[in-house]
C-alpha cells in the first residue's frame, strides 16, 4: 500500500532560495529580440557575480554573445545545460521550453520560463517582469518551484524497445496523410479498456492538458493534480470521450488497424513512424518532476484567463 500512495503523491510547489554558480540560456531560433533580450540577461547575471552558459543551437545569439563578451560566458550543447547549470532561462515560446525541459531526464534543474513567443503557457514570466523576476533570483530571494509531472513513454514493436524517454506535455498517436480513422487498443494496468477508431489519441500530463488535449476536447487539469488524461481524436463514436486515470496506472495502446502511416508525437517535437501492433506504453517517469519557476505575480488560473479568455462571457 506504501508503495501506492507514494506513486500517487501530488507534485509539490515551493518556495525557497536558489543555489547557484552557473545560469543556462536558451535563445529561440532567428528571433533577434530574444538574442538581444538575452545579452541584456546575461550582463546582469555577470555583473551578480554569476557564469553564463548558452546553448549553442542559436547561431545568431551566439553571434550575439560573442560579439559582446567576447570570451566571458561559455558555449555548449542544448543537451549538456542540465549537467553544467544550476538554473536554465528559457527566451521563446513554449516550443523552445518543451525542447530543453525534455531533457532534464538525468538531473532536473530549475527553468524560468520567459514568453518571447506568442501563448505562453509554460514560459508564463513577461518579459516586461522578467529582469526584477531573475534579479530577485540571483539575489536569494524566494522563488517558488512548481514541480510537474513527466511522464515516461515507450515505443515497443514485438517486444524491442524502439523509443523510450520523457515527455512533458503529451505522447499523441495519430494518422499521417491519408483521411481515414485508425484503429486502437487501450489497455490500463493490463486490462482492456475498449478498442477506439478514430483519428488517434492524445495522451496527455496535467501541465498538457490546455495544449493539443483541450483543442480536441479534453479537459483542463490542474497541474498538481497526479493524473493522465486520455483524448481521442475525433473518435468514430458518440460514446468515446476523454478519461481521466491516475497517474499510478500504466497505461498501453496498439496500433490495430491502420489504412496509411501512423506517427508517434513526442511533445510536437520528435514523431516516430508505427507499425501494426506496436504497443505504446505511458507512464509516470518516476526519477524526478520538472521544475518550473512560476510567475510572482500570477497563480494558475490567472494564466488561464489571461492566455485563453478563461471564464469569459462573449
Amino acid at each position: 500500500m506504501s508503495k501506492t500512495r507514494k506513486s500517487a503523491q501530488k507534485p509539490a510547489s515551493s518556495a525557497k532560495s536558489l543555489k547557484l554558480k552557473k545560469i543556462g540560456i536558451v535563445v529561440r531560433h532567428f528571433q533577434p529580440v530574444a538574442d538581444a533580450f538575452g545579452v541584456q540577461l546575461a550582463r546582469l547575471i555577470l555583473a551578480k557575480g554569476y557564469r553564463v552558459v548558452l546553448a549553442d543551437e542559436s547561431m545568431s545569439a551566439v553571434k550575439a554573445f560573442k560579439a559582446a563578451f567576447k570570451s566571458k560566458t561559455q558555449i555548449a550543447p542544448k543537451a549538456k545545460l542540465p549537467e553544467l547549470t544550476d538554473l536554465v532561462i528559457v527566451l521563446g515560446g513554449d516550443g523552445t521550453f518543451l525542447s530543453i525541459a525534455r531533457l532534464m531526464r538525468k538531473r532536473s534543474v530549475p527553468v524560468l520560463g520567459i514568453n518571447m513567443g506568442q501563448l505562453g503557457f509554460l514560459t508564463e514570466i513577461k518579459k516586461s517582469e522578467a529582469e526584477l523576476v531573475l534579479e530577485s533570483i540571483l539575489d536569494g530571494g524566494p522563488v517558488t518551484i512548481d514541480e510537474r509531472v513527466l511522464f515516461e513513454v515507450t515505443l515497443r514493436r514485438q517486444r524491442r524497445v524502439i523509443f523510450s524517454g520523457p515527455v512533458v506535455n503529451d505522447a499523441v498517436i495519430s494518422k499521417g496523410s491519408i483521411a481515414r480513422i485508425i484503429g486502437l487498443q487501450v489497455r490500463v494496468n493490463g486490462k482492456f479498456v475498449h478498442d477506439v477508431r478514430s483519428d488517434g489519441i492524445i495522451l496527455s500530463t496535467p501541465t498538457g492538458s490546455t495544449a493539443y488535449s483541450l483543442a480536441a476536447g479534453g479537459p483542463i487539469l490542474e497541474p498538481s493534480l497526479p493524473a493522465i488524461a486520455l483524448t481521442p481524436i475525433c473518435p468514430h463514436s458518440l460514446t468515446q470521450r476523454p478519461v481521466i486515470l491516475p497517474d499510478s496506472a500504466e497505461v498501453e495502446v496498439v496500433l490495430k488497424d491502420s489504412p496509411g502511416p501512423v506517427l508517434l508525437t513526442l511533445d510536437g517535437q520528435d514523431a516516430i513512424a508505427m507499425q501494426k501492433e506496436d504497443m505504446v506504453t505511458v507512464r509516470r517517469f518516476r526519477k524526478h518532476a520538472l521544475k518550473l519557476i512560476s510567475s510572482p505575480t500570477r497563480d494558475y488560473f490567472s494564466v488561464l484567463r489571461e492566455k485563453l479568455s478563461f471564464g469569459a462571457r462573449n
